[in-house]
């Protein structure tokens, strides 16, 4: 018989998918059927006067209303892909520099990780909720209680200025406490670029702001594309979201389980082109970068 040759991507690709194989069938038995049911229940109501779970179907009327007649919908959904626009970025260029400052440390890089990884574990879910109705992310650095700046100092430079630093430390703490996973794997992908490229670019007069635009950013490029839609993905998904509390809100407090499922996909979409235009943009910059795929 004659053999069937696989190439070695081929392989690759069939271990992966054997790896996957519990997650893609645990996604197809336990959440195919509840997005299914949701799609269809965006499309109309629940009909109460039958028996069971039944549909009756008004066309695409809970799409239009989220978008004519809600008054809240699109306000707030302007707001989250504001937030995102500016958060996202934030995060993904403080977590590539932190890695890169830690990257240089040769000892405790164990200890440094794990530490890292706090934030994620306690900064996340009903812990995080819980910091943050204590106003824990406005109370670490906060100027008006003047236990860093003098109170007179204060009032000199008056309270509109102040408002605008403690909103910029705010955002950090924020920012840190978001930032744990990234860094983990840039500082992963860092440490594996071979040092010699960075001893032949030293050898031809490269310095460290040379050697990090020509070899460390373009070697990372496959992690800050993960990063970056890692991030949005926390972004858009997170507890304190305001649109996820206001599709909940529809669907528990008010009982609209069309509208909040309609309102739910519509989500949902700008999510996927959020994601899609940044994978474009990052995929573009990988492709044209040297060592990965791109011409020199």
């Amino acid at each position: 018989m004659k053999k069937i040759k696989v190439s070695l991507r081929t392989r690759d690709s069939f271990t992966a998918l054997f790896y996957l194989a519990p997650f893609l069938i645990g996604i197809c038995v336990f959440f195919m059927y509840p997005v299914l049911t949701s799609f269809l229940l965006s499309f109309g109501d629940l009909d109460l006067e039958k028996m069971g779970f039944a549909i009756k179907f008004n066309s695409i009327l809970h799409y239009k209303d989220a978008f004519v007649k809600d008054i809240d919908f699109v306000p707030i959904l302007l707001r989250e892909i504001k937030s995102t626009l500016i958060n996202a970025p934030l995060v993904v260029i403080f977590s590539l520099i932190l890695a890169v400052m830690l990257s240089k440390i040769k000892y405790f890089r164990g200890y440094f990780r794990v530490v890292l990884l706090l934030p994620f574990v306690l900064g996340t879910g009903e812990v995080m909720n819980q910091l943050l109705s204590q106003g824990v992310d406005t109370q670490i650095i906060s100027l008006t209680n003047s236990q860093i700046i003098p109170r007179e100092w204060l009032l000199y430079i008056g309270s509109e200025f102040v408002t605008v630093l403690d909103t910029l430390f705010t955002s950090i703490i924020r920012i840190l406490w978001q930032s744990s996973v990234q860094i983990i794997l840039f500082m992963s992908a860092i440490l594996s670029i071979s040092p010699s490229l960075y001893e032949s670019a030293k050898i031809d007069g490269a310095n460290a702001y040379d050697t990090f635009w020509m070899i460390t950013l373009p070697m990372v490029s496959p992690v800050l594309l993960l990063n970056t839609i890692y991030t949005i993905i926390t972004f858009f998904t997170s507890r304190s979201n305001r649109m996820l509390t206001y599709i909940s809100q529809l669907m528990l407090n008010f009982g609209m389980h069309g509208k909040a499922s309609a309102s739910g996909w519509i989500y949902f979409v700008f999510v996927l082109v959020f994601i899609g235009v940044a994978s474009l943009l990052l995929g573009a910059y990988m492709r044209s970068s040297q060592g990965y795929g791109g011409k020199k």
